[in-house]
Formats: structure tokens, sequence, C-alpha cells
């Protein structure tokens, strides 16, 4: 769903873009078992990858924000009305509906569980009415988002790194910190900005830290701070999984250490990336970014795989954690790019659902 662009690829964003779906999957395939084996050595291990792995939601937004927000990007209403738009809405709305059918069909012919029509009738309400399908929430964020872009592009055009710095300021604390404060503390704190309580934030930092350099004194600062936050984020979660609890308290994709870990990731690989003369020599090679291309279509077939090792009982307690949650997600990962590379050979089809 990514527009070929004919000017040279970011070879940064499309790496991360790659990585960020694995991680993703790496965290799908985790928490298959991390309630049900908390204090276990497995726990340990599945914990570890998906404490670190945090960042992953809020990068793929930020990604979207290079490319959207980008003013050689064209983003006319009509495009955004009569493309981007449809194209998104009937992606949701295919995979929605596949997803939705497969569920009941699967649990009749596998003789799961009993299937009323109240299952069959949540196919065409949850798709207005909630989430149709646990990963597609994704979808109505990013088409809420695409709603807002022509507006957002107002201030991005006209905006001076001063303003970005103030806006992602206001949206640390106001979007971040004091959300998490009156939910971890069961407080309400009055003044508050909730319209900065959205992934827009993250979609507009994204074109920041593309469009801008930081310092060298603010890169160490933001270094450190990323350093510094995952190791509290894994000495806590840790900490408390001895104790025999299996806290979430650091998996909110808006919580201030998911935010601090999104903005070191990216620039940490958008300077090493962009310095190395090894890398930069990928730049526009065929295999990353037909990987990036992908990664749209890939995340939205990846499910189907992972109840399929579900179905089959393979998961990562079957073999050592530590080997079997990047290998299990490498599979997901693979056999959903298979899928991808089918759909982009049919016509109608290549265009409008992945």
């Amino acid at each position: 769903m990514t527009d070929k662009l004919t000017k040279d690829r970011i070879l940064y964003a499309d790496i991360l873009r790659t990585l960020t779906i694995y991680a993703v999957f790496i965290i799908h395939v985790c928490g298959v078992r991390w309630y049900s084996t908390v204090g276990t050595s497995e726990w340990f291990v599945l914990n570890t990858y998906m404490t670190m792995l945090r960042w992953c939601i809020p990068v793929f937004f930020m990604l979207s924000g290079i490319i959207v927000l980008d003013p050689n990007y064209n983003l006319s209403f009509k495009k955004l009305y009569t493309k981007s738009l449809p194209r998104l809405i009937c992606a949701l709305v295919f995979w929605s509906i596949l997803y939705r059918t497969l569920s009941p069909l699967t649990s009749m012919i596998l003789n799961i569980k009993e299937v009323t029509m109240d299952d069959w009738h949540r196919i065409y309400t949850e798709i207005i009415f909630g989430t149709p399908w646990h990963h597609l929430w994704f979808m109505y964020a990013i088409i809420a988002i695409y709603f807002l872009a022509p507006l957002i592009r107002i201030f991005t055009a006209n905006a001076e790194k001063k303003h970005y710095f103030y806006f992602l300021i206001l949206y640390f604390v106001f979007g971040s910190v004091i959300p998490k404060i009156n939910a971890a503390y069961n407080v309400h704190i009055s003044f508050g900005i909730y319209e900065l309580y959205s992934y827009t934030g993250y979609f507009i930092a994204g074109y920041f830290f593309a469009k801008y350099d930081l310092s060298t004194l603010q890169k160490r600062i933001l270094y450190a701070a990323g350093i510094l936050t995952l190791l509290y984020m894994l000495g806590t979660s840790t900490y408390l999984g001895l104790q025999g609890y299996a806290s979430t308290q650091f998996f909110e994709n808006m919580g201030p250490h998911t935010m601090i870990l999104a903005f070191f990731v990216f620039v940490l690989a958008k300077n090493v990336i962009s310095n190395s003369k090894g890398l930069q020599k990928y730049q526009n090679n065929k295999y990353i970014t037909l990987f990036a291309n992908c990664s749209l279509g890939i995340y939205l077939v990846h499910d189907f795989f992972n109840i399929l090792l579900g179905l089959l009982n393979i998961n990562t307690g079957t073999f050592p954690a530590i080997i079997s949650v990047p290998l299990l997600a490498l599979f997901v990962y693979l056999c959903s790019l298979g899928v991808v590379l089918i759909i982009r050979k049919i016509p109608v089809l290549n265009k409008w659902i992945i």
C-alpha cells in the first residue's frame, strides 16, 4: 500500500520498516505464553523480547509520517479520497471479513467449539462498532491519521525546528506522562491536552526526526535516556516476574517509556545506517525495497499463521524460547511474505487489499 517513488529510497526507513514488522511478530509469538508461564525461565526470555521491542508499533507510525508528510509526496484531496483512503478501508473490510469468516468455519470443521449465529453476526457488526480482529486495530488508527493528514501537512510545511521541539515536549508530557500518572496512581490531573493522546504525534515525530539532524549533545541525551529506560524496564519487569507478577505497565504504545524507546531506536537507526558506507551501498536494493513495500500486507496476513501455529500446538514452549521466539516469528514473516507476493501478482487484489 506504499506508493512506489521514483526518487532514491530512504535506506534506514526501508530497513526499519522490515525490522519493525518482524519485531511485532516476535511480540505476538511471545504473547501466547507470556501470562501462563510467569516466573519460569521461559517467561524471562519472553519478557525480555517483549520489553525490548515495545518500540515497534510507534516506530511504524513514525515511518508512515516520513512519507505522507513529505511536501514532495502528492496527497491532494482527490488522491486522498479516491485512492489512499479507499485502499486502506477496502483492505480493512476485506481482511476483517476473511478473518471473521474463517474463525467460525475453522471451529466448525475442527469441532473446537459450538458456533452460534452471534459469531456470524459479529463478522459485520464489529467492523463498524469494534475491532473486527485483534491486530486490525492498527488500520483504524492509520485511517484516522490519513483523514487528518492534509491539516497536519500545513503544520509540518511551515513549522521550524523549534516548533517541532515544542510540539514533542507537549506530546510527551500531555499525551504520555500525565495519562500514565492518572492510570498508574488512580488520580485525575484535571489540566490536560487530551487531543495529544493519539498516534498522530508519532506520525509528526517521524517526519521531524527524518527532516532534522539532532545536535551531538541532543543525540547523546536521547541515547542515554533510551538505554536507561530500557534497562529500567527490563530490571523492573524482571523483578516483578520474580515475585510471580506479570506486569503490563510498560506495554502501552503511548506510555512514556515506549515513547522514549521509539524515539531512541528511530534516531539511532537513522544515524547508524545513514553514516555507514557499507550499508549505504544497499540503497535502492531491490530486495530491501520489496520487503519494505510488502510490510503492510505482511502485517495484515500474518495472523493466519499465528492461528496455524496455535492449531498445531507449536509455541515458545515447544523448544527453548531463546531460539523458538525468533524462529517462529521468522516462520510467520516468511509465510506471510509468500502470500503477499502471490497477491501482488493478482490484478485488482494487488491494489486494494495489501
